[in-house]
This record gives structure tokens, sequence and C-alpha cells, in this order.
């Protein structure tokens, strides 16, 4: 019998795939294929700091024999990658007159060029070190850093070896050079130092020289989080980062053995760490790629849309009186959020401010809002995750700051990671009533993500929302769960229960004759207990549709088993982050937004906040969006039975982009 589910790491690495095939698609414009690529890297350099150490250290014959599926798959990619660059992005770029550096002969313009900016401006930031194998020792190469491994030949024959750092940390990794008639011409410091070598080493012969980089072990673990200083503990083991495990190390494929086996010594490698490469590593810089005949060749442009109601000179807290308001990012302005708190900062009549950040941005609007009011003499209160992964130097800096305004911060708690993004404003009203205000989204307090992560947000005063999220925040305090929740469903009080008995109650209208449909929407799906409950349903005949964009361990179409479920994943321009869960609970729908996935981590070691949304125009917009989605014919993957990503059909009547239409749609709504 064919098994339903599949390792994390293989479906990470399906998700992976589809945005290569983004890169490889000729109808997306070549600067939007370049930022694929870029973002292919920067995803594989993470799933080697963060999940693949597990398996490099395992013992078990199935840990051995994931590891080479894994890596199989990996060199696959990359693989793929550089055809997709040497074969389609460079000619590219050539037929726009854009040439890119790389093994072609330099011109003499620009070999000028190129020699002054390296000695005035790179040589200030390279270190050489040479490498003595008489007297080994320990040679440390910084995570993620580039390097150059160099062999040598003196005078007398003798071949030595040397690694110099590619100071992409300091400068543009990309270096646009003088145009030249109508052509403009890119190189990368990487090529600018290669061709400059005889400078660093004047009385040698370089005989090859090859890229290096290395992936450390970024995961940490707090043994014990109660007791001691926690913060203290944190900032620590983001130190021991720096010198993690290695976990890969690549090389030029054009390495001769020779060197591979001194660079295995020198560093200290296992031979499952080291992994051919091309010329060229850490392509996430591609990011930054020059365009020098921009607007031409770059993406279309969707400047973000109005929300109309809040389009009026009326405070923002009189517009959520009369109504909830949902906005959907980022085809809607953020400005609005910004506005919620700016406003709040300044209205006589608010009190408090109290607020989870879990990513905020590195120039934070919403916390110099924070601070701004503070100031002002409102008393404000923000729970800082500070252990949200890479992001936790940002967010010490921002609580240390927040705490000089006066501010009340609430760190990390022990064992639990607070994931939810929620917020909550008291007003003064007559006779001394207080009303409240809250924000609630399945996205975060970062305006620089917003314009790029679809999510929504929704402000509400009506006190079935707010009184619950007292509760939340009164957790935050006490660490106490004094009441219950009644309204919202909270990880680590009531979500992943709610979430089985809704589920339980759909199996139960199916074998009932009524109606009865799942949908999830959500980035990722691994929590065995909700993959059992999905499976129970699907044998039961319950329509299971799930819109999941990374990983997802439970396959499809299974006979007797998964059949009735659907999997499907969006990778375009905008990256999907929004998570629905829709219930068709006998004809009387339910409908919740979250900043939850169906992992394991989001509902068992998390504080997450999933929103019920009553109002059915609210609910028939979240449908419409849900629906373009659904019949999507570019952008969508069907996900099939042994986890992989089935080809995109668009022959099938009109090409539908559902990003596109839904921008459109609410471009539409604006004018009507």
């Amino acid at each position: 019998m064919q098994q339903n589910t599949i390792p994390s790491e293989i479906s990470w690495l399906s998700f992976n795939s589809c945005v290569l095939d983004e890169a490889n698609d000729p109808g997306n414009p070549l600067y939007e294929r370049i930022k694929f690529l870029a973002i292919h890297s920067s995803n594989l350099d993470e799933f080697f700091r963060v999940k693949i150490n597990k398996l490099l250290k395992g013992n078990s014959e199935k840990d051995t024999a994931l590891l080479v599926q894994v890596l199989s798959e990996v060199n696959l990619q990359q693989n793929k990658f550089g055809v997709i660059w040497k074969d389609t992005i460079v000619p590219e770029l050539a037929e726009n007159k854009i040439i890119f550096y790389e093994n072609q002969e330099i011109k003499k313009k620009h070999l000028d060029e190129i020699e002054y900016y390296f000695k005035s401006i790179i040589l200030s930031y390279i270190q050489v070190v040479y490498i003595t194998e008489n007297t080994p020792k320990a040679y440390f190469l910084n995570n993620r850093g580039l390097y150059l491994l160099v062999k040598l030949k003196d005078t007398y024959g003798a071949f030595s070896y040397a690694y110099l750092n590619i100071p992409s940390d300091k400068l543009e990794r990309y270096k646009q050079l003088q145009r030249i008639a109508e052509t403009n011409y890119i190189i990368s410091i990487d090529t600018i130092i290669r061709k400059c070598l005889s400078f660093v080493f004047p009385l040698e012969e370089v005989v090859s020289c090859n890229a290096i980089k290395l992936n450390r072990d970024e995961n940490y673990e707090i043994l014990d989080e109660t007791s001691g200083d926690l913060i203290a503990k944190i900032e620590a083991k983001i130190e021991e980062r720096k010198s993690g495990s290695s976990t890969r190390f690549l090389y030029d494929f054009n390495m001769d053995p020779e060197t591979v086996l001194v660079c295995k010594k020198a560093f200290q490698l296992h031979e499952n760490e080291m992994i051919k490469g091309g010329s060229h590593h850490n392509l996430f810089d591609l990011f930054r790629f020059p365009n020098p005949i921009k607007p031409r060749l770059q993406g279309e442009s969707y400047p973000a849309l109005k929300h109309l109601p809040f389009e009026n000179n009326t405070s923002i807290f009189e517009t959520i009186d009369k109504q909830s308001q949902l906005i959907h990012f980022p085809y809607q302005s953020y400005h609005y959020v910004l506005q919620f708190f700016n406003q709040a900062a300044i209205h006589k009549n608010v009190t408090e401010i109290k607020i989870t950040l879990y990513r905020i941005s590195s120039q934070s609007l919403i916390a110099n809002a924070l601070i701004s009011a503070a100031k002002n003499g409102k008393k404000v209160t923000v729970f800082v995750e500070v252990k949200a992964r890479f992001d936790e130097n940002n967010n010490l800096y921002w609580s240390k700051e927040m705490e000089k305004a006066g501010i009340k911060i609430i760190y990390s708690m022990p064992n639990l990671k607070v994931h939810a993004k929620v917020a909550l404003v008291t007003m003064k009203k007559e006779q001394g009533r207080s009303r409240f205000y809250s924000y609630l989204s399945t996205g975060n307090f970062n305006e620089t993500t917003a314009s790029v992560y679809s999510d929504f947000g929704f402000f509400t005063s009506e006190e079935k929302y707010t009184t619950d999220l007292k509760k939340v925040f009164a957790f935050f305090k006490t660490k106490e769960k004094a009441a219950a929740i009644k309204n919202l469903l909270v990880a680590g009080f009531n979500m992943k229960e709610k979430l089985m008995e809704l589920i339980d109650q759909e199996i139960a209208n199916s074998k009932a004759g009524k109606k009865a449909a799942i949908l999830l929407k959500v980035n990722g799906i691994d929590e065995e207990e909700i993959i059992n409950k999905l499976i129970e349903a699907s044998q039961a005949g319950v329509e299971v549709i799930l819109l999941v964009r990374g990983i997802c361990t439970v396959l499809p179409g299974i006979k007797n088993s998964t059949e009735n479920i659907k999997i499907y994943r969006i990778v375009d321009m905008f990256l999907e982050h929004a998570r629905i869960y829709r219930f068709a609970n006998g004809g009387k729908e339910k409908i919740y937004l979250s900043s939850a996935d169906m992992s394991s981590r989001n509902l068992n070691r998390r504080i997450e906040v999933a929103f019920p949304i009553h109002d059915g125009f609210h609910k028939a917009e979240i449908n419409t969006i849900i629906q373009l989605q659904l019949e999507d014919n570019t952008k969508k993957r069907n996900i099939n039975s042994k986890g992989l990503n089935d080809p995109i059909n668009s022959n099938s009547g009109n090409p539908r982009r559902s990003q596109r239409e839904i921008y459109n749609w609410i471009a539409q709504k604006n004018n009507v």
C-alpha cells in the first residue's frame, strides 16, 4: 500500500523547485526571473543552515537514505539553476545590450577600470590566509562567507594553497562598468578579484582559483529556558551560530581532486558535507543585480490600492466603529495599519496600546509610533518575541529602544514562541467607559514585507474579538490561562482542539448527507494529528482542498485514504502568506483567518491567533479570492500523489493568473 505522507525535507525541495520553474518561465520579465533565481538561492541557503543538520548527524539507515535523496535533488536543482543562468538569462541580457562578464575577454577600457577599483577599493577588505600543510591547524571560514581558494606555484615548482575573502558583505556584489557605445557592462567583484590576483600574489604563479563557501548549522536549542536570564542565553546562542558545525561546503566543480582534499583536511569537513557547485556562490545577491535600462525588463508595477472606507477625513477609529474593516495586502496599502498606530499615538482619548511583535522592519515605523505614544503619555505594552529566527538581533535592538522611551516590554516566554500578530488599543469614552479596538492579522507588523507578502488585516471594535484579545494579553503578563477563550482560536489555549472538532463536524455532516467540505490555505502542513484527521475526513467523503505554499507532508489522491484530498501550490510575484480555514458546516459556512500554519510548531509550541469572520460581505470577499486562486491556470501547481508538482496546464481556456486578477478585482471595486 502506498504511503500517504512524505518527509518534510522532500516536500520543501518540491516547493523550491517551483521557484526555479518561475525563473525558467519565459512569460516572466527577465529581471523577475533573475529575482526568482535569487529567491531559490536564498531558500536553499537557509535550508542548509536550518533543516539539514539532523540528517547529517543521524545514524539510522532511514536518515542516511533520506540524506542521499535530499542531496540528489539539491544537485539536480543546482544544475538546473546553472543551465537557466548560463543558457537563458545571460544570453537574454546580451540581447538587450547588457553584457555580464564571466569567462569572456574583458575590454581594455574595462581592464583599466576594474584594476583601479581593485587597488583602491576592494583591496581594502581582502584578507589572505595561507594553508600550511606541514603545520596543520584548524582554518576557519565564516558562515555564508564567500572565498576564493587559490593554488600557487613558486619559482622552484613547489605548490602551496591560500584562500582570500570576497568582501560581498562590504561592497556591492555586482558592479556596473562604463558604457561602450550602446552596450552596458556588469561584472562581479568575484571576477574582478580573479583578474587581479597577480597583485595579491606577485611572486607566485596562480595555477587555479576556485570559489568556495561554507554553511554552518544555525539552529540552536536552549536546554533550560525557565531559569536564569533568557535574553542573555539567546544573545549567547546568536554568537554561537557564527561557529556552528558545518552543514554544506560548496566548491567549484572545476576544482582538481588534490585541491578538494586540501580543503577537506584544512576545514575539517566530512564527505557528505562537500557539494560541487558553480564558479559563483551566494547567488541570492542577484536580488541587487543592476538593471541599467530600468524600467525595461522589470516586472509589472502594482501600486498599492486604496481601501475606500478609510479614505475620509474622520478618525480611523470612527470608521472602525461603524463597521469592522478587512484589508488585503499587498494589493491594498499598508499605510492604514501605520495610521492606526499613528492616530492612536496622538489621540487624546487613547490611554493604552498593547501589541505583539514577531518580525518587524529594521527601520520600523510601527516601533517609532509606539515610542511616540509612550512619550505622549500613553501606557504601551509590547510583547517582543526575541526567539524569532534570524530576527533576534533586530528585535532585541528595538525592544531596548522602546524600553528607553518608557514602554513596558514583555520578552519571550519559556518553551513557547508568540507568533500571533495582534494589537489592542484602549480609548476612554463617555462616562469614563472604555472602548477597545483590535487589529488582527495573518502577517507580521512589518511595512517592508507587507509590500510583497499576501496577507489579511482586520480592524474591529466588536466585543467578541476585543474581549478574547484582552485575555490573550493578560496571559502574556501573568503566564496564567485564567479565562476561557470563546470566539478566537488561540494555539496554546484551544486552537488545535477546536480545529479537530471542526473537522469532526464535517465528517459527521458528510455521513448525514449534509454539505461537507474543508479548505485550508496555509504555508505548511505537517502536524500528525491534523493530517490523520484530514485523512479520516477524506475517507468519510469530505472534499478537502489544501492550498499550501511550502511543506505539505500529506499526499493526495491515494485510494481508500486521501482520494478526496486535492493539494495546490501557488508561486508568483507576491509570496502567499495568508492563512484561511474554511468549513462548509452543513451550509452555515465558517471562515477563520489565522497566523498559524497546520504545522506541529505552530499548533503545539506557539501562541497563535485565528479569528472568525462573521460579516457576510467580508466572507464573500475572502471566497472571491479563494475562487480566483482555484481557477488560476498559470501559477497554480497541482501536487500529485508522489508529492511532485504537476506541470501547469495553461492550455485549458484563457490564461488565468490569480494575483493579477485579485489586484484588478479590488481596483474595479474601488471604481464602482
